[in-house]
């Protein structure tokens, strides 16, 4: 019988150079089409995480209040003493799930920030402590910092170095302008709760405060304004920019001690304190050229943050907000800052 299969070609058909180009082409489109839409799912979960923090924030405040029928706040430093505080964002360690961490520190005879001539006492805990809800997913910085450890606290086993957590969340203790003085320097309500520190003004008139010895930490009571139109904590973990694109961490916990440290909180109102604020500029904004709002322990860093047009905020009745970076910064984000301002906010905030 006759072959039929002589004369078949038996190679395989092979792509041309320009079918090769037009595929690689299409697949490159496709990458281009889903790669922001990826990126977008992405910011939006680590978002979404963001805001889970600042409801835990909001939380584990509202059951310390239920406890010590106060806010938490920056603990003090006696007048005279070297021994720096702890923080707020200490103080509520309990309500964050971190009881045993807590229960191992001490307060007395001990400096949280542990620098200079003070001993701190808790180092070991501090360098060993990470709280996953004190940090946003969206933050490009450093999240911990590298300790020079004092003689007094070497004396106690403790290496040249160890590292602390730097937090995202930053408490507000009261607005730099009285919300409706269109920016009068020295129109703040409060009396003797606003002075000059020489790091800031000093405002203490929001729901963090500082404890010394003559104030003792604000009370639900003392919310006149209404605890969801007053803000209790907010975001600043993102770089702060100059108008010629250099940026620097201007984050007010990133200073000696990090997130557990509070600074010697204005005794008779004087010194430096951290892991608070008192916003001078709105969120978001450019550096202005003040030092006050650049250094590790002055007042008015603000806030920022890397979510697209704006910060999170947990306000005092535990609701978190996105806050855009657009908002009436004079009248409406100083009266959000203050707790018994006065001051009229509209409800389609």
């Amino acid at each position: 019988m006759r072959d039929f299969r002589q004369g078949r070609t038996n190679g395989r058909h092979a792509f041309t150079l320009v079918e090769l180009l037009v595929v690689i082409a299409i697949i490159g489109v496709l990458v281009g089409l889903l790669l922001p839409a990826v990126q977008a799912a992405r910011e939006a979960a680590r978002r979404m995480s963001c805001s889970n923090n600042l409801k835990q924030v909001g939380l584990a405040v509202h059951n310390y209040h239920d406890t010590f029928l106060r806010f938490p706040g920056n603990v003090g430093t006696p007048n005279g003493s070297n021994r720096r505080g702890a923080s707020w964002l200490t103080m509520i360690l309990p309500q964050m799930e971190q009881g045993p961490a807590f229960q191992r520190m001490t307060f007395v005879d001990t400096d949280f920030n542990g620098n200079g001539s003070g001993v701190n006492r808790n180092w070991e805990v501090m360098s060993q402590l990470r709280v996953p809800g004190y940090n946003c997913p969206s933050n490009p910085m450093e999240r911990l910092r590298n300790q020079t450890t004092s003689a007094g606290t070497r004396a106690l086993g403790a290496p040249n170095t160890y590292q602390v957590q730097i937090p995202d969340y930053v408490g507000n203790v009261g607005y730099f302008f009285s919300p409706g003085t269109g920016q009068t320097p020295g129109a703040r309500n409060g009396g003797n709760r606003n002075v000059w520190t020489g790091y800031g003004w000093m405002q203490d008139a929001g729901l963090i405060s500082i404890w010394n010895e003559e104030f003792f930490g604000s009370k639900m009571a003392n919310v006149t304004d209404g605890t969801s139109h007053t803000i209790l904590a907010g975001e600043h973990s993102n770089y702060m920019f100059q108008a010629n694109g250099t940026r620097q961490d201007a984050r007010p916990g990133r200073g000696p001690g990090g997130a557990w440290a509070a600074g010697p909180c204005f005794h008779e109102w004087l010194g430096w304190t951290m892991n608070i604020t008192v916003p001078r500029w709105p969120i978001n904004s450019l550096y202005s050229g003040n030092y006050t709002q650049a250094w590790t322990s002055t007042l008015h860093n603000g806030y920022r943050s890397a979510h697209v047009g704006g910060a999170m905020f947990v306000m005092g009745d535990g609701s978190v907000r996105f806050t855009s970076d657009s908002i009436d910064f004079d009248d409406t984000f100083m009266a959000m800052s203050g707790r018994d301002d006065g001051f009229v906010i509209s409800e389609d905030l």
